[in-house]
């Protein structure tokens, strides 16, 4: 079975970085990011910007740090880099000083917690109420070194870190329990807009598909999660391929050229097994944060791909329910030209990174309100 979401979907050719050394990136934690934005505050955009990409966390940083953060950012290219920063976080633990000493529930509290995720999971997509909401995605890509052959010789292509190079804002519909979005709405492009990494399924199928896959899979319990207040937990999931229902693809893949030399490609397609984290809510069973991250087999076209979503209360018609506040996206993926023989396996070179941060604003509920007003006396 396809899911819609979960397939990433690459519709132009165009390493969360350069190639790795051993001083580069510099890993640090987020506590330690926070210490090296706080002793940089009169530096410059670019300047901090540059301190920024040469690192990457060992641990999650949070919304709530994440916003902290963004308010002590000089210009538009520090807060770029911190973004890449807390989007390649949000697939990684929390950090230490948040997780709980406490015990690990037993068996039966165990199955309890997973029986109320599973009713929570059941009862939410069929509760959630028509609605329309905007989607504000931002696209980042790196660029690999590169020498690619063109109609008057060969193009060297210097290797540039992960950078912003696009963002679009559309309307998306929920309706009837199917995500679609509004034809009638203006989209508004920044940059390139977004030609590369497309996900979309957030407001359901994400969770319905990836719990039943997981039940199908392995379940083990994970941790405990101080957030504000509250004491979250979290499962780790493992799916394995024949239980898969996650499929990722990739445009395009050379088959071969036609009469006219023109390239004749296909869509790459393929079930992978996965694996992530399910954070919830212990009381309700609600659900805060989802991972996935594919398995991939080593030295293929498609390295790595996942996406992680987070959920947040929203009112909607005078209502709260628990919607989608922001998901990230990642996939990396083989792109350099083809040489030799022609097929999948002969592409060469560092794998790229595309990279979405998507955004969900301004919920309401679909559809008219009428008010009937009677005349007076």
């Amino acid at each position: 079975m396809y899911l819609p979401l979960l397939a990433a979907i690459i519709s132009s050719i165009s390493t969360f970085g350069s190639s790795p050394t051993s001083d580069f990136p510099r890993k640090i934690s987020a506590s330690e990011l926070i210490q090296l934005v706080t002793a940089a505050q009169t530096s410059s955009d670019a300047d901090l910007s540059q301190k920024l990409s040469a690192v990457v966390l060992t641990d999650r940083l949070s919304t709530a740090r994440l916003a902290e953060l963004e308010r002590r950012m000089p210009g538009e290219k520090s807060r770029e880099a911190l973004t890449v920063l807390a989007d390649q976080s949000l697939f990684l633990p929390p950090p230490p000083d948040v997780i709980p000493a406490d015990p690990a529930p037993n068996a039966a509290a165990t199955r309890q917690m997973l029986v109320k995720i599973v009713n929570y999971v059941n009862t939410t997509v069929r509760q959630l109420p028509n609605l329309i909401a905007i989607r504000s995605t931002n696209g980042f890509e790196d660029r690999p070194g590169e020498d690619r052959l063109t109609s008057t010789g060969t193009e060297s292509l210097s290797s540039l870190p992960i950078h912003w190079v696009g963002g679009l804002k559309t309307e998306v519909t929920y309706r009837d329990r199917l995500e679609v979005e509004d034809k009638g709405f203006k989209a508004e492009k920044r940059g390139d807009g977004i030609g590369g990494l497309i996900t979309r399924g957030e407001f359901g199928p994400v969770l319905s598909t990836v719990l039943a896959d997981a039940l199908k899979g392995k379940i083990t319990w994970s941790r405990w999660e101080k957030r504000g207040d509250r004491t979250l937990a979290a499962f780790h999931y493992e799916v394995p391929e024949d239980k898969s229902n996650y499929h990722v693809q990739f445009c395009c893949v050379v088959e071969g050229y036609d009469a006219n030399n023109m390239a004749e490609k296909r869509v790459f397609n393929e079930r992978s097994a996965y694996h992530g984290d399910i954070v919830f809510d212990p009381a309700d069973g609600s659900i805060q944060l989802l991972t996935l991250e594919a398995e991939m087999p080593s030295g293929g076209l498609v390295s790595s791909a996942g996406i992680a979503v987070e959920y947040a209360p929203q009112e909607i018609g005078g209502q709260s329910y628990i919607c989608p506040a922001r998901s990230v996206s990642t996939l990396q993926a083989h792109t350099a030209q083809q040489t030799g023989a022609v097929s999948r396996s002969n592409y060469k070179g560092a794998p790229k990174t595309f990279l979405n941060d998507v955004t969900f604003s301004n919920y309401r509920r679909f559809g008219t309100e009428m008010k009937i007003l009677t005349a007076s006396p």
